[in-house]
């Protein structure tokens, strides 16, 4: 599935040079609620990353929102553009 994760450009900087996100992982379904995220909390950037089928929903949170337990690796076009 198709999701989108909202970070800052320091978060980001560190995923690059970790070449992961680390656990728990949690991202939005939908993208207007990343947008609405990302501008309620200052955090600029939306990242679009494929999570599985089955991951785990957060509760709370209308059904939008997905987490995964373990780290996510970076697609290779995000690692190392610090």
């Amino acid at each position: 599935m198709k999701v989108y994760h909202v970070t800052s450009p320091k978060k980001l900087a560190k995923y690059q040079a970790d070449g992961k996100i680390r656990a728990p992982v949690r991202a939005w379904c939908d993208i207007f609620e990343a947008v609405r995220f990302s501008c309620s909390t200052g955090r600029e950037i939306i990242l679009r990353l494929k999570f599985p089928d089955d991951a785990k929903r957060l509760g709370g949170h209308g059904g939008n929102a997905v987490f995964l337990e373990e780290d996510f690796k970076l697609p290779e076009s995000l690692i190392g553009k610090v």
